[in-house]
């Protein structure tokens, strides 16, 4: 199983495609009776592959941070974190203990995160030092979407050997032609990238091997356990009460939101006919919640995503088959 313990929704930085602005929720951090309910909770369970140390930005409560890293025993541990409040002693701190921290950084220019890009580009490097593998999460938006491939670049020419690209879900095309061939533009690019891992063309490639993609289910494989101690399947239902899973001391009540939500892990209705669907993130419920407010269907523009997803993965895998499609 995977948790992810959302340590606060609050955060410094006020990103303009920021879920959690969308999401109209109270805002608090994990207080420390809780913080030792949700540790004992996991340890419990016995079943931890990998711990998701979350936000908002959970650097503000760096101490709560280092208590879980601490006291759970899982396969992987892992800090999102936005980089502003990285300090050397954080970071040695956890690559002693073999800690991962994901990075957010969107490129030259940071300005839809309101943030100096030139503090980023400090502490990626200072990360860089003690982890080289580190992944870097870029959003980007309709605004930046031309400059992705050379936000990508920037972002590999200060050391970067992993990047993950995604849209802003809240994106909503004036042009959707014209957004189409941007996307395929810019990902073409990006896939003859040397020596470059990235997330979203890795995950895609394998997809396509298999011929299928995997099945969303409420509290299957992975749980969003919220500041206060309830359970949400993961972060885009947090706070919604038809959604909750119980909390940590009841344990884990999924059954009862899978009954009420038969539609959770349905196809999107948008992918009805479509040749390429059994490829396509489309049961995916965070991803349809957070682009449309349902479960029932994704946005157009995150469908054209996808498709320009699939299709620059089948050009990679053809021609690492000698131009024969698997």
């Amino acid at each position: 199983m995977d948790y992810t313990i959302s340590i606060t929704n609050k955060c410094n930085l006020k990103c303009s495609y920021c879920y959690e602005r969308h999401l109209n929720t109270e805002y608090g951090c994990i207080e420390n009776g809780m913080k030792e309910k949700i540790a004992e909770f996991i340890k419990s369970q016995n079943n931890a592959e990998t711990v998701y140390l979350f936000g908002g930005e959970p650097l503000l409560y760096k101490d709560t941070v280092k208590y879980y890293c601490d006291n759970i025993k899982a396969k992987k541990m892992i800090i999102t974190t936005n980089g502003t409040l990285l300090e050397e002693d954080f970071i040695k701190w956890c690559a002693e203990r073999k800690i991962i921290i994901n990075m957010s950084h969107d490129g030259i220019e940071c300005t839809e995160r309101g943030v100096d890009t030139a503090l980023l580009d400090a502490n990626l490097k200072l990360l860089l030092k003690y982890q080289p593998d580190t992944l870097v999460q870029l959003v980007y938006t309709k605004e930046t979407l031309p400059k992705l491939y050379d936000n990508i670049m920037y972002l590999k020419n200060l050391g970067v050997k992993k990047v993950s690209a995604t849209m802003d879900a809240f994106l909503v095309p004036d042009d959707p032609d014209r957004l189409g061939d941007i996307l395929r533009e810019q990902w073409q690019k990006i896939a003859d990238i040397k020596d470059l891992f990235v997330y979203e063309l890795a995950a895609k490639k394998e997809t396509v091997r298999n011929n299928k993609t995997s099945l969303c289910e409420i509290c299957k494989r992975k749980i969003f356990i919220n500041w206060d101690g309830s359970f949400y399947p993961c972060v885009q239902f947090q706070n919604i009460p038809e959604y909750r899973c119980g909390d940590v001391f009841v344990g884990i009540q999924a059954e009862s939101a899978r009954k009420a939500h038969p539609d959770y892990s349905m196809v999107s209705e948008r992918c009805s006919g479509c040749e390429i669907a059994r490829y396509c993130r489309n049961s995916c419920a965070c991803r349809k919640m957070s682009t449309t407010g349902t479960v029932r269907d994704i946005s157009e523009a995150a469908c054209m995503e996808e498709q320009v997803l699939i299709l620059t993965a089948l050009e990679i895998l053809s021609k690492e088959n000698g131009g024969m499609r698997s």
